[in-house]
């Protein structure tokens, strides 16, 4: 048995046991500096930000980032104009949770995708470097990650050939064709060997897998993509531009006494790239990066999962009820910090219109 504390799994023989208990660990008192990427969104009745990446630098250029998969609600504090203060807590991998505080004057940037990017002052444990998802470099300022693609060999040697990934039509469950969008796939899983595997990319060799809805724990049978190893064993990695990656689905849980909501990003372990339709996403030298036809998105998808509706949600962009329309920074003279104050009281919700993706259902 090996206990793998980059992927947060327990890796046996023949099956891979992920981890999903959350905060178990305890926050730690070592500080670091780190960089922060988040974004601010908002619903009908509150606002919070939401995590994108998270990285610490291994010298002037490289970093090591962390996969988040759950967090809190965001404390924010004024002191004067310049002085504001943010903290949120975030778990990463076997338990453990981070602190990030970020503040005003750490601020360094505006992205594309809309995102602050912020220095920031890390709290976890004493070895946090080995709860490493993987590595990261810096290419004129901005965050590229590695990530990977897994596909059969004779597919890898066409990707390679025409140094480009065609989008794909099918939407995050598998099971419905796109009209307004087309996406490129990629995991931060390292190799797809067990069944378990595909499970974390939302595929399943029986074409089915299975939710449980808060409080009530009962069982909600979803059907995915029918998939197996076998069709996965060859493996491109490419260094992406975090700034065209689209924020995951956000599922919202109620615990089981009421006493507090906290926030899952569902399917951590599958990126996507949203692509014009009929389009590709080229790459030269193992490099992703920005083009023209990348889809700059302007909500997340927000799941209820204490209803059977909110946990299909995160899988079924047709017909989600809820989602978090994400505030357009990018351009601003303003952050996230400093818009929360300015802001506070309005409804940030009604007037932002959203393109939501459509389907052929012919």
């Amino acid at each position: 048995m090996k206990k793998n504390h980059q992927f947060d799994r327990v890796e046996l023989k023949q099956s891979h046991i992920y981890n999903n208990l959350r905060g178990t660990e305890g926050i730690g008192n070592t500080k670091y500096e780190g960089y922060f990427k988040c974004k601010l969104v908002h619903c009908e009745m509150f606002s919070v930000i939401v995590p994108d990446l998270i990285y610490i630098m291994d010298d002037e250029e490289t970093f090591s980032w962390f996969q988040h998969y759950s967090f809190l609600p965001n404390h924010l504090a004024k002191f004067t104009e310049e002085e504001i203060f943010g903290t949120i807590n975030i778990d990463i991998a076997w338990g453990h949770t981070l602190t990030i505080t970020i503040s005003n004057e750490w601020h360094i940037a505006n992205l594309q995708d809309n995102s602050n990017l912020f220095k920031c002052r890390i709290t976890g444990p004493k070895n946090l470097l080995e709860f490493a998802s993987g590595k990261g470099k810096l290419i004129d300022g901005k965050p590229f990650i590695n990530l990977y693609h897994h596909t059969t060999s004779d597919v890898k040697k066409l990707i390679e050939k025409s140094s480009e990934y065609i989008g794909s039509v099918w939407n995050y469950q598998g099971t419905k064709k796109l009209e307004s969008l087309c996406f490129a796939y990629f995991t931060s899983l390292d190799k797809i060997v067990q069944e378990q595997d595909l499970v974390q990319i939302a595929m399943a060799s029986e074409g089915e897998i299975y939710l449980i809805k808060d409080i009530t724990q009962e069982i909600v049978k979803l059907q995915v993509y029918r998939e197996n190893t076998l069709n996965r064993t060859a493996t491109l990695v490419q260094l992406i531009d975090s700034t065209i990656l689209m924020s995951n689905p956000i599922l919202m849980h109620t615990q089981d006494d009421l006493s507090y909501v906290f926030y899952e990003r569902s399917n951590p372990f599958v990126y996507r790239v949203g692509l014009e339709p009929n389009t590709t996403l080229p790459f030269s030298n193992g490099i992703i990066e920005r083009t023209k036809n990348v889809h700059v998105n302007d909500h997340i998808i927000l799941g209820d999962a204490t209803t059977e509706l909110g946990l299909v949600a995160i899988f079924d962009e047709e017909n989600t009820k809820q989602i978090f329309k994400i505030e357009p920074f990018y351009k601003s003279d303003s952050n996230i910090l400093k818009f929360w104050f300015d802001n506070n009281n309005k409804d940030l919700f009604t007037g932002k219109n959203v393109n939501k993706p459509t389907f052929n259902n012919g």
